[in-house]
């Protein structure tokens, strides 16, 4: 098997089993929801961002350096090597993590009452800190089994990793044990994956660990502890993108309102992905096409990736915006209608993302991740100072702002970065047709639910189907899209 296949085809499989994991940790979000109070809600994602920011300094990198190191051990038959490595790295994290949950316990009291302002959140902190001690450990399991190219091992542990706080979750519902149920949850699921992968880890994949030799190789460590801060430095911005909304917003504003944007952000991140798949599928093109300096083809597929996929999201955040209200109240019930203005900005936020991540993923096919980095410590600088600004002011309306606007930076410092390499002509005209399709589609989906007045889900459809149909006629008329072309592209995916 090539290179490239090997990419394409693993990429494709961690694609599927992540969207399907991603499926499953929304459903757990929807039953904590449906089953807990807002508070207590809120609560549990307030710790979880809390604990998550902390995670920075939990493995340095470390755990990530296996993906690098495996292979060229294993390439040079150096068993030894690999299991050291791996031995370092746990022992590394065990120090670190015990570090981290010994300050968490001596500061729970302090923090409960100045910082989440809620007398739960110390026990919550607690027993939530054991919790992500364990599961840093199934996280080095999972860069192993990458390391080693067992790419079925190693994506399908967030699925298992799902399931069974999906299922343990429920059980502790249905005994009544309310906040402490996903609690719980998150304890038992780590320990169960560390047994059952742990042993396929010893049986199948490596099990020379039982019988290689370990010894302390100090080139081995300097390896490893500079090629994992680097990798932690860069990894730092990501995170702080994902977690400070939710830990300024505890705060600020207490864990209503962390429940309110942890229902908000999740359901607009759907539309996110979009962007995974073309990434899944652009990064190991892009890096052959640009080795093989077959530069005109790749602009090219660049150029139609700038179009096509904002004609296929523009769309569903049309809905978004259309039914945020509708879409909340279903999933979520009447206590979190008020996160569907958030909803709507952030919807808007993934057309962005989208552009960011098609971006992302070429500079990573053409060997610059350096540039990536840059964008995200960027973006996250801009996204505490704004946090700070925003969200004391306006709340959760605030943090969707700041997070789009993160997001239309990325977007923006890409599309400046990427002419540096390849001539890229955007697709302008073609986006303000589309936008301006999508408006009168807004403004005629106002106006039908204005004019019928049906059973909602009845309603629902009927709206959507004359304003669909009267948005895509409009795509045609403007020449936003063309049968022509559509046939070509159809030509070139089948044929």
């Amino acid at each position: 098997m090539s290179y490239t296949k090997f990419a394409a085809r693993g990429a494709l499989i961690v694609l599927i089993i992540s969207v399907f994991a991603g499926i499953l940790g929304y459903v757990v979000r929807l039953v904590m929801a449906r089953n807990l109070s807002i508070e207590e809600f809120g609560l549990f994602y307030a710790v979880f961002a809390f604990l998550s920011l902390l995670g920075v300094f939990k493995t340095f990198g470390f755990d990530r350096a296996l993906i690098k190191f495996i292979p060229e051990f294993q390439h040079k038959s150096k068993d030894n090597l690999i299991k050291s490595s791996i031995l370092y790295v746990i022992f590394t994290q065990i120090i670190t993590n015990s570090i981290i949950i010994i300050l968490v316990y001596l500061f729970s009291n302090f923090l409960s009452i100045y910082f989440f302002h809620s007398q739960k959140a110390g026990i919550v902190l607690k027993l939530m800190a054991i919790a992500f001690f364990i599961d840093s450990f199934v996280n080095v399991l999972k860069f192993v089994f990458q390391g080693f190219k067992k790419i079925i091992f190693f994506a399908v542990i967030d699925i298992i990793r799902m399931s069974v706080i999906l299922i343990i979750l429920i059980a502790g519902l249905k005994m009544n044990f309310g906040l402490f149920s996903p609690i719980f949850a998150y304890i038992i699921a780590p320990i169960i994956l560390l047994v059952s992968f742990g042993w396929l880890f010893v049986r199948n994949v490596f099990p020379q660990f039982l019988t290689s030799s370990f010894a302390v190789n100090k080139e081995l460590i300097k390896d490893i502890s500079r090629y994992g801060i680097f990798v932690m430095l860069s990894g730092t911005a990501a995170i702080v993108l994902g977690y400070t909304d939710t830990t300024i917003l505890t705060y600020f504003k207490g864990v209503k309102d962390v429940a309110l944007y942890n229902v908000a952000l999740p359901t607009a991140k759907i539309l996110a992905n979009l962007p995974i798949a073309i990434g899944s599928v652009l990064l190991p093109l892009t890096s052959e096409l640009w080795i093989k300096k077959k530069h005109e083809l790749l602009k090219a597929g660049i150029e139609s990736l700038y179009k096509y996929s904002f004609l296929t999201s523009f769309p569903l955040v049309l809905i978004m915006l259309s039914f945020s209200n509708l879409i909340i109240y279903v999933l979520f019930g009447k206590e979190y209608i008020l996160a569907a203005n958030a909803m709507r900005i952030l919807s808007v936020g993934m057309i962005f993302y989208t552009y960011h991540f098609i971006n992302v993923n070429f500079f990573l096919g053409i060997g610059q991740p350096q540039i990536q980095s840059k964008i995200l410590y960027i973006a996250a600088t801009f996204n505490i100072i704004a946090d700070i600004i925003l969200i004391p002011m306006f709340g959760i309306i605030g943090a969707a702002i700041t997070t789009t606007a993160s997001f239309f930076i990325m977007m923006i410092l890409g599309l400046m970065q990427i002419k540096n390499f390849i001539t890229i002509e955007l697709p302008i005209k073609i986006w303000v047709r589309a936008l301006l399709a999508g408006a009168f589609f807004l403004i005629l989906v106002a106006l039908l639910k204005k004019l019928i007045s049906l059973n909602v889900w009845i309603e629902t459809a009927l709206v959507l189907t004359i304003a669909g149909f009267v948005y895509i006629a409009t795509l045609f008329l403007l020449k936003v899209i063309e049968f022509d072309e559509l046939k070509e592209l159809h030509r070139r995916v089948f044929k």
